[in-house]
């Protein structure tokens, strides 16, 4: 379990959730009312892939609009 504690890109303040292995992420943001769960099951699953980057930056996308 985390807590973001800053805004940056993907995250904002008070959101919390966690990165596991093998390419699965879960966080939930009580100021948007929004959860996101994405489970790929790919190993080595880094933060900075295109799948966690485009999964995330949608989700957003998709509340703003």
């Amino acid at each position: 379990m985390a807590v973001d504690t800053r805004r940056t890109q993907l995250s904002a303040v008070g959101r919390y959730g966690w990165d596991g292995g093998s390419g699965t992420t879960w966080w939930n943001d009580p100021a948007e009312g929004l959860t996101g769960i994405l489970l790929s099951q790919r190993m080595a699953f880094p933060l900075t892939s295109p799948l966690y980057l485009d999964f995330w930056t949608s989700l957003y996308q998709a509340i703003s609009d």
